[in-house]
């Protein structure tokens, strides 16, 4: 893989196997290629209760669902959209399962997730995945798979103590970029909201926030405060 391929690969979708409380934990699932669609959907419960005698009802809001979202993504082993590399699409199928569907032991289920795709960042967890392998070699494995994977969003009730102390949007916090840091990302893992990372970067003077310099030192301020960047 040449440098400008490797480069884009911290932008392409991954999946990031977390503990409950969201805290990234574990290798993730990068995808080679991104994303051909992605879809949210939200679903509002309405009770209706038929009125004898008229037509139609008012609706009475009952609840608003954990939103799902939908990605459907490919999976190449050919090697021709990866210049040249060649990662078998039964070893790929194996990883995107080892951090999706696998049990894990120590919590004897599988793992809660984080789902991160440009400025799209979900806690969330897997409910369907399905793999339709779409091309085979001459002896008749697969070098060519498609991906349909459902997730369903995570409401995380309540931070521990610890994550509470070091995310608390209340405080400023200083975080020193690293190579392939993304700024939604980092924006998320300390408001627990990546829509923020338009007024951090312009809090922080930065011009193109997609390409981060590393080793440069970012001011994430009181949440009020970013609002009033």
């Amino acid at each position: 893989m040449d440098a400008q391929s490797a480069a884009k690969l911290p932008f392409n979708l991954k999946i990031i196997p977390t503990n409950r409380d969201g805290i990234p934990m574990g290798v993730p699932f990068l995808a080679m290629l991104n994303p051909e669609n992605f879809s949210v959907k939200e679903d509002v419960v309405w009770y209706e209760k038929p009125i004898p005698g008229k037509n139609g009802t008012d609706p009475t809001f009952l609840a608003v669902r954990p939103r799902t979202f939908t990605i459907d993504f490919i999976l190449d082993g050919t090697g021709v959209n990866t210049n040249g590399v060649k990662i078998p699409v039964t070893a790929q199928v194996a990883l995107f399962r080892g951090v999706t569907t696998n049990i894990r032991g120590t919590i004897h289920r599988p793992s809660y997730l984080m789902v991160q795709y440009g400025t799209f960042v979900n806690v969330c967890v897997l409910t369907t995945s399905t793999v339709t392998y779409t091309m085979f070699d001459l002896a008749g494995l697969p070098i060519r798979a498609k991906i349909s994977a459902t997730f369903t969003e995570r409401i995380i009730s309540g931070l521990s103590d610890v994550l509470g102390m070091l995310s608390s949007p209340d405080l400023t916090h200083e975080v020193e970029v690293k190579q392939y840091d993304l700024l939604p990302l980092l924006t998320y893992n300390i408001y627990q909201n990546q829509h923020y990372y338009l007024q951090v970067a312009k809090a922080n003077r930065i011009k193109n926030f997609r390409k981060l310099k590393p080793g440069t030192k970012l001011n994430f301020y009181p949440l009020l405060s970013a609002k009033k960047q």
